[in-house]
C-alpha cells in the first residue's frame, strides 16, 4: 500500500534532481542502493533525504542508514495509529526526518522502539506522550557538558544530557514510535544568562510542549513555562521544505542554507512584527544583506537571528517585545541600531563605514520582556502528588541503572587488566559504552593507546567507536617519527615537550567539538608524496590547498555543521568549520601539529615554537583590564569583548561585524589586573549588571589594538544599579509548607495577618551547616533588630527537626521573634519557586520577598539564591520602599 503522495513523491524528486550535479561522486552507490528497493515509498523517501539533508549528512552517512529510516518511516506510517492520520507534512518533518538538530546522525529508532513498544500499545497520543516522557526520565536526567551534542544513544548510555541532548532524546524516542516530536530552541534567553532547549508533540491535531526527561501528569507544563513567555525568539528546524509558503509566512519561515527555521514565539510570548529596512549611501534598497538580531546575554552581544534582506531592501520576523541590535552588513559597508521592539516596530538602517578606533563609554539599558508566562495546564492535588511518586521512582531506577552501568564498567577494566594503570577513569566515563574502550585498548600493550584516550573528553566517552580510533592511533604512529622531526625543526628541544605537543595536537583525533571520525588512513591515500612534502615544508599550503579544492555552496549546508574531513574530501564541498577542522586533520594525518584555537577558534599551526594563526596571522600584544570590582568581574558574567572581522554570511555572502571572543576560564583578574593576548585589530568591550527583573544596565566602548600600544590598562566600566530598581512584580502560585505536626503552612496567610500595611513576608529555604547559608544566618542575627522593626513576618523552611540542631540556625532562632519554622522535602519547591522569581534554581539558600493582597495571594518582589553578601540589608531597604 502506498502510503506517500503524488504531491509528495515529485517534491522528492525535484529535490534530488537539483542536486545531481553536487551528488555526483557518490551517485553510483546511491542509484544501485536505490534499485535493489522494492517499495516505492521508501525510495521517495530516500530521495527526500539525498535531496534536503545538509551536505554533511549526505557525504557523510551511508546509504543504508538512510534507508533504515526511511523504511521504519513508512512502516510506522503504515501500522502506528499515531501517524496513520496526520497531515502528509507533519508525517514528513516531524516522525521521518532522521535528524533533530546538530547531533550525530545514526539510527537509534530500533533500540527506542523496543523499549517502549509494549509500554505505549493501547495509548492514546496525548497519553503516549506522557508515558514516553517518564521512560527518559528513567534513563536520563540533566547534567551540563561541554558543547559538542550527544547522540541519544550516547545520552542513553550514561544517563544524562544537556537540555538540548535531553530535547533529542526525547524527540527521537518519540518519533520511533510515530509520535510527531520536534524540538523547540531559544537560542538566547533575554531575561538571565542561558538559553534552552524543550519539546513539543503532536496529538489530537494540537502540538503541545514539555520538557524533555522532567515528566508530569499533564503536558504544556514546565519549569520552562514563565521563562519562555519572556522569549525574544523562539523556533524549530525543519530539514524539508515540504509544505512550507515562504510567500505567504516569510515573516515565519526563514532559510538557513539547508535548513529551514520556523518561528513560534508567538505560542508563547507575546510579540511584534519588526520590519528592517536596508539602503545603501545612495538612499537605495540593498538586497541580499545580512541582518543579524541580537541580545544581550553572559554579558556579551550573541546572535538569535539570522535574515536576509529582500528586493525591497526589507527583512522582517515575529520576536518579543525587548531589546535588540541590529546589525545590517555587506562585504562592503555596515550599519547597526540598539532598539526596543516594544517601542520600534520598523528600523532604517543605512550602511556605511564601521567605527575605527577608540571611542569613550556608552551606558545603555537593555529591556527584558515583561513577565507572561505561557498558556500552561493546570494539575489537580492527586496529579501532583502521583507525579512526584513517579518521578521519585524514575530517579531511583535512573540511578541505579547507572550506578550498575558503572560497577560493569570497572568489571571490564578489572577483566581486561585496565584498573589499576590510570584507565579504570576511561571505562568509568564511558558508562555502558566500556566494551568500545576495551576493545580499542586490547589490540595492543601500547602505552600510546592510553596517551590517546588521555587526549579525550570526558563526554567522548560516552559514545567513542573503538574503529575510528584506532584509525586514529595508526595514522598516529605512522607519523609520530615525522612529527617528532618536524617539532625539532621548529625549535622544540626538550623530548618531553615534543611528545606532548605530539600527543595534544597530532595524535589527538579531536580538533574542536565535531564529532570524531576515522580519516587518516583515508587522507594519507588521497594525496601524492609531492604534495604531501610541500605541506610539510609550509604548512600554509594546506590551507590554499583547501581554499582551492572546495566550494560552499551555503543552500546545501548548514553552517555551523562541521562535515567529515573524509566527507568534505568526497564532495568537494565544506563550510568554514568544516574546513577549519579540515586544515587540523590533515596536518595531523601528517605530522604537523595544529589545532583550533580555544578563544577565537581559529585555525592555528605550530612554527617557529609557537602556534601561529593561519586566516588571520596579525601580530598579536598582551592588553591589560583592570577593575577595582570585588568580587573581580568575571568573563561571559559582567564582561566580554567581540573583535571585527570580515566574514561569510548564512545566506553565503560577504558579511562583516563583530564576534564575541570565548575567554570562558582563559581571562581572571590578578590584583586588579586581567592580562590578554590579542591579534592586532578593532574591538569592542562591553560589561553588563543583570537587575533581578531581567533588565541590565549596560556599557560599551570601542578600542584598537595596534603596533603602538604602551601597555595602559583599560579601566573596565560596571554601571551600579539603584536599590529601587532591584525590585520585581511576579504572580506566584499558592504553595504550602508544614509545621512540624504536618499541618499546613500557608505564606500568603502568615504575610496577610501582618502589622504593616504592605503585608510583606520574607520565606527563606534554608540548608544548615553549608557555608551560604551560615552566612544568611548570621546576617540575619545581625539585623534582628531591624528585621524586627521592619514588621515583615519571617517563614525559614527546612528539610526536617533534625536541621534545627545546626548551632548557627539554634543561634539565630531567638532572636527572630516574628519568625516560623516550616518543612519542605525540597524535592520541587524551592527549584520551581527559583525559577519563578528567575534566580539560581540549582544554589541553597533560596531567600524571597514577597508581598500579600488581602485573600493572601503573594506576588514575588525580590529573590536570590546562593552564596550573596548584604543580602539582609538589601531586603530590608526593599522592604521600606514598597510600604
Amino acid at each position: 500500500m502506498t502510503v506517500l503522495s503524488d504531491s509528495f513523491s515529485a517534491h522528492a524528486q525535484e529535490r534530488f534532481d537539483a542536486r545531481r550535479e553536487v551528488l555526483s561522486p557518490i551517485s553510483r552507490d546511491i542509484e544501485a542502493g536505490l534499485a535493489a528497493i522494492d517499495d516505492a515509498d521508501v525510495r521517495t523517501l530516500i530521495r527526500s533525504y539525498y535531496g534536503t539533508l545538509p551536505l554533511t549528512d549526505v557525504f557523510d552517512a551511508g546509504f543504508e542508514l538512510f534507508a533504515s529510516f526511511a523504511r521504519q518511516a513508512c512502516e510506522l506510517r503504515r501500522t502506528s495509529p499515531w501517524c496513520a492520520d496526520i497531515p502528509e507534512d507533519i508525517f514528513v518533518q516531524y516522525v521521518a526526518s532522521p535528524r533533530v538538530n546538530n547531533e550525530p546522525l545514526a539510527d537509534a529508532w530500533p533500540v527506542f522502539r523496543a523499549a517502549l513498544a509494549d509500554r505505549l500499545r493501547g495509548l492514546d497520543a496525548y497519553r503516549a506522550i506522557v508515558e514516553t516522557n517518564y521512560w527518559c526520565c528513567e534513563t536520563a536526567t540533566y547534567q551540563s557538558s561541554d558543547g559538542r551534542t550527544l547522540g541519544p544513544l550516547g545520552v542513553l548510555a550514561s544517563g544524562d544530557g544537556r537540555c538540548g541532548e535531553e530535547s533529542t532524546y526525547l524527540v527521537t524516542a518519540l518519533r520511533a514510535n510515530g509520535i510527531p516530536a520536534r524540538q523547540l530552541y531559544t537560542p538566547w534567553w533575554a531575561h538571565c544568562d542561558d538559553n534552552h532547549a524543550w519539546v513539543e508533540a503532536y496529538a489530537d491535531g494540537a502540538w503541545h510542549y514539555l520538557g524533555a526527561c522532567e515528566p508530569e501528569e499533564e503536558l504544556d507544563r514546565g519549569w520552562f513555562t514563565a521563562a519562555s513567555g519572556r522569549a525574544m525568539l523562539v523556533h524549530t528546524r525543519l530539514f524539508d521544505d515540504f509544505g512550507c509558503d515562504f510567500a505567504r509566512d516569510a515573516h515565519l519561515l526563514a532559510r538557513e542554507g539547508s535548513q529551514v527555521i520556523v518561528n513560534l514565539t508567538e505560542s508563547y510570548a507575546p510579540c511584534v512584527l519588526l520590519s528592517v529596512r536596508v539602503l545603501d549611501a545612495a538612499g537605495a534598497p540593498v538586497e541580499g544583506a545580512s541582518v543579524r538580531l541580537r541580545l544581550v546575554n553572559e554579558a556579551a552581544w550573541h546572535d538569535i537571528a539570522h535574515l536576509t534582506s529582500d528586493e525591497a531592501g526589507t527583512a522582517r520576523i515575529v520576536v518579543g517585545e525587548g531589546t535588540l541590535r541590529v546589525v545590517a552588513t555587506t562585504g562592503d559597508g555596515m550599519a547597526e541600531a540598539i532598539i526596543d521592539t516594544a517601542a520600534c516596530h520598523d528600523l532604517e538602517l543605512t550602511l556605511g563605514e564601521t567605527v575605527h578606533g577608540d571611542t569613550d563609554w556608552v551606558d545603555f539599558d537593555v529591556h527584558a520582556p515583561a513577565d507572561h508566562p505561557a498558556p500552561s495546564h493546570p494539575l489537580t492535588p492527586e496529579q501532583v502528588e502521583r507525579g512526584r511518586a513517579r518521578k521519585r521512582e524514575a530517579d531511583r531506577m535512573r540511578t541505579e541503572r547507572v550506578a550498575g552501568s558503572v560497577e560493569r564498567a570497572r568489571e571490564i577494566a578489572r577483566a581486561c587488566g585496565h584498573d589499576a594503570d590510570g584507565c579504570l577513569l576511561y571505562f568509568e566515563q564511558a558508562f555502558a559504552n566500556a566494551p568500545e574502550v576495551e576493545r580499542f585498548l586490547t589490540v595492543d600493550d601500547g602505552a600510546d593507546r592510553a596517551a590517546l584516550l588521555a587526549t579525550l573528553t570526558s563526554k567522548d566517552f560516552r559514545d567513542l567507536s573503538a574503529d575510528i580510533l584506532e584509525d586514529h592511533i595508526q595514522g598516529g604512529r605512522a607519523v609520530r617519527d615525522d612529527a617528532l622531526a618536524y617539532l625539532a625543526r621548529e625549535g622544540v628541544g626538550d623530548p618531553a615537550e615534543a611528545q606532548g605537543l605530539y600527543e595534544r595536537y597530532v595524535l589527538c583525533p579531536r580538533a574542536h567539538f565535531e564529532h570524531l571520525s576515522a580519516y587518516r588512513a583515508f587522507i594519507r591515500a588521497h594525496f601524492d608524496a609531492e604534495t604531501v612534502r610541500g605541506f610539510v615544508a609550509d604548512p600554509l599550503r594546506v590551507w590554499d590547498w583547501i581554499c582551492e579544492n572546495t566550494s560552499f555552496t551555503s543552500r546545501e549546508h548548514t553552517k555551523r555543521y562541521v562535515g567529515t574531513p573524509r566527507g568534505a574530501l568526497v564532495s568537494g564541498q565544506a563550510s568554514a568549520v568544516t574546513r577549519r577542522s579540515l586544515f587540523v586533520a590533515i596536518c595531523r594525518s601528517f605530522g604537523i601539529a595544529a589545532r583550533i584555537n580555544p578563544i577565537d577558534a581559529g585555525i592555528e599551526y605550530f612554527a617557529h615554537g609557537s602556534f601561529v594563526p593561519v586566516e588571520h596571522a596579525d601580530e598579536g600584544f598582551e592588553v591589560l583590564f583592570a577593575s577595582d570590582a570585588d568580587p573581580a568581574p568575571g568573563y561571559f558574567q559582567t564582561w566580554s569583548i567581540a573583535r571585527y572581522l570580515h566574514f561569510t554570511a548564512v545566506s553565503g555572502k560577504a558579511a562583516q561585524g563583530f564576534k564575541v571572543l570565548d575567554l570562558w576560564g582563559k581571562a581572571p583578574f590578578e590584583g586588579g589586573v586581567c592580562r590578554v593576548k590579542m591579534p592586532l585589530g578593532e574591538y569592542r568591550l562591553t560589561t553588563a549588571v543583570r537587575l533581578p527583573n531581567g533588565d541590565v544596565h549596560a556599557a560599551e566602548r570601542a578600542f584598537e589594538v595596534t603596533p603602538d600600544y604602551d601597555g595602559t590598562p583599560i579601566q573596565l566600566k560596571l554601571r551600579e544599579p539603584d536599590v529601587s530598581e532591584m525590585l520585581q512584580d511576579i504572580k506566584l502560585d499558592a504553595f504550602a509548607l508544614a509545621d512540624a505536626e504536618g499541618a499546613a503552612v500557608d505564606c500568603g496567610e502568615i504575610a496577610a495577618a501582618g502589622a504593616t500595611d504592605a503585608k510583606p513576608v520574607i520565606v527563606a529555604f534554608l540548608e544548615p551547616g553549608m557555608e551560604p547559608t551560615e552566612h544568611l544566618l548570621n546576617e540575619m542575627r545581625e539585623q534582628a533588630g531591624r528585621l524586627d522593626a521592619a514588621g515583615a513576618p519571617i517563614v525559614l523552611a527546612v528539610r526536617d527537626a533534625e536541621e534545627l540542631a545546626d548551632p548557627t540556625l539554634a543561634r539565630t532562632l531567638p532572636a527572630l521573634p516574628r519568625t516560623t519554622v516550616a518543612y519542605d522535602d525540597f524535592s520541587e519547591l524551592p527549584e520551581r519557586l527559583a525559577r519563578r522569581m528567575f534566580t539560581n534554581p540549582e544554589k541553597l539558600p533560596l531567600i524571597i520577598l514577597a508581598v500579600a493582597d488581602g485573600a493572601g495571594n503573594l506576588t514575588g518582589r525580590y529573590a536570590a539564591a546562593g552564596y550573596n553578601v548584604g543580602t539582609v540589608d538589601l531586603v530590608l531597604k526593599l522592604i521600606s520602599l514598597i510600604r
